[in-house]
């Protein structure tokens, strides 16, 4: 028998679950306060016989915005400019320590970094990179997914910004989808935007300035341990890690989403018009291919010059808009996004703070037994460790910067106390493993990128992210066992 449907009853139905959803979301932000709330209340009345005042309420405050960072019922910067008040009236630290962050090189770092990305944007130096890469790959089995996880990694060089590398990126993957006539939901779809979220995501492993949790681990081991980590130091420990990743990567996603596709037609005929639209490569574009290999070349020779790898950025961004040599529009330079560096800042103020006030030394004596002790004695083993702890833990904060402040100051104040652990090794494995957050489309920031463009949905990370996190780890404790004990590192 036939159903009768009833319109009347439908739309009821419809305008209950409207309501309905209405009422939670209208419920949903006092909730996620109250939950902070109620966080900081227990840890520092629960912890009032444990910790000195100073040490306990920086970590109740510090746990608490952690919770609004994960739920964010606010805005991520919002959040950060609450610490920046809170701290100093609890009177637990100073103003000028909880604005020493702001102070950081590594703030600089970024801003020239944003500077140097805005100038390629204004250029079509990023297309012809793209599309060259296209032309090569496209029409080869995989070609396009290699492509898109590639682009990344060439980008990182002189781009110093996952979110605009990911934005970078999206436009070029659009017009990719529209030419092989893919649609948002088809699995091919899903493959190629999931090749941005992987290759944006590994593309800050081996480059320093590529990645804000990079700058923060560096800046953190720097304060912590007294010592200076470089960009080749940086880069020479991670380089093999990056180089076996991306085809790890590439196979992961391409047998994540199985697909009988025929090989791309005319994929390459289109790469070829789109490069001949741009027409040859312009002066322009020649003079700022010249500033960014100077750049890149400055980084690396640091040991010579001694010059930390903000210097050589602002001076390729001051000559990017420098009259004569100008590449590109030097107001438009100088609009950088401010809410990334308000978080960055704050996130290098709150691990002063928390080194300044004792909550690692707690913390590392809370945890201190005889099996931690073992695990971090046997400095591969602590590798490991590391590397498995750091992902649970940014599996509750999903923000690379948050889990960063979150596991790195905790691992070297642990490795204070066990013999033989190589403290600033298990740092630099802590703050590379936040990079890695694949499972959950919040861990980082081109996954919300992508996200948002509605062609993947949460479920399309499961699987992917898995293996992807079983293979990251796998790998950290391959190097572990060669490379790094191979430089010295222990």
């Amino acid at each position: 028998m036939p159903t009768i449907s009833n319109p009347q009853a439908e739309q009821k139905k419809t305008s209950a679950e409207a309501g309905a959803h209405a009422r939670w979301l209208s419920l949903k932000k006092p909730l996620w306060f109250a939950i902070s709330a109620l966080l900081f209340a227990l840890v520092f009345f629960g912890l009032q016989g444990y910790m000195e005042y100073e040490a306990r309420v920086t970590l109740a405050i510090t746990l608490a915005v952690i919770v609004l960072w994960v739920l964010e019922p606010i805005p991520f910067s919002m959040t950060a400019v609450l610490v920046l008040f809170l701290l100093p009236m609890s009177g637990a630290v100073s103003t000028d320590l909880i604005l020493s962050g702001f102070a950081s090189p590594a703030i600089f770092l970024i801003v020239a970094g944003m500077m140097i990305a805005s100038a390629v944007e204004q250029t079509p130096l990023g297309q012809r990179l793209a599309y060259q890469l296209l032309y090569w790959l496209g029409e080869k089995k995989g070609g396009v997914l290699a492509g898109i996880i590639l682009i990344p990694q060439v980008m990182a060089f002189f781009i110093p910004a996952a979110a605009v590398r990911t934005a970078m990126l999206l436009p070029i993957v659009f017009s990719i989808a529209a030419i092989l006539g893919v649609q948002a939901g088809d699995v091919r779809g899903k493959k190629l935007m999931m090749g941005v979220v992987v290759g944006c995501g590994v593309s800050g492993t081996a480059v320093l300035p590529a990645a804000i949790g990079n700058v923060i681990t560096v800046d953190l081991i720097n304060t912590y341990l007294h010592t200076h980590v470089t960009y080749v130091d940086w880069l020479v420990l991670a380089l093999p890690m990056w180089i076996l990743l991306l085809p790890a990567c590439w196979w992961i996603l391409y047998r994540s989403f199985p697909v009988s596709e025929p090989m791309p037609s005319g994929l390459k005929e289109k790469m070829r018009e789109l490069i001949a639209e741009l027409g040859p490569i312009s002066s322009r574009e020649k003079r700022l291919m010249a500033i960014l290999a100077g750049v890149c070349l400055m980084w690396a020779m640091e040991g010579v010059h001694g010059w930390p790898p903000v210097i050589p950025a602002l001076i390729g961004a001051v000559l990017m808009g420098w009259p004569g040599i100008k590449v590109a529009d030097w107001n438009r330079i100088l609009d950088v996004k401010f809410a990334p560096l308000v978080m960055l800042g704050v996130t290098l103020s709150l691990g002063r703070a928390l080194y300044e006030t004792g909550v690692t030394d707690y913390l590392s004596r809370w945890m201190e037994n005889d099996l931690t002790l073992s695990l971090f004695s046997n400095p591969a083993l602590a590798v490991l460790t590391v590397a498995v702890l750091t992902q649970l833990i940014h599996k509750v904060t999903s923000n690379v910067s948050t889990a960063v402040i979150a596991t790195v100051p905790v691992v070297v104040a642990l490795a204070a106390h066990a013999p033989n652990a190589p403290a600033l090794l298990l740092a630099f494995v802590a703050g590379l493993t936040c990079l890695y957050g694949f499972i959950l489309v919040v861990e980082t920031i081109p996954g919300v990128m992508v996200h948002g463009t509605g062609w993947v949905t949460q479920q399309d990370f499961f699987l992917p992210g898995f293996w992807l996190t079983l293979v990251t780890t796998g790998l950290t404790y391959l190097m572990a066992l060669t490379w790094w004990k191979w430089l010295g590192y222990y």
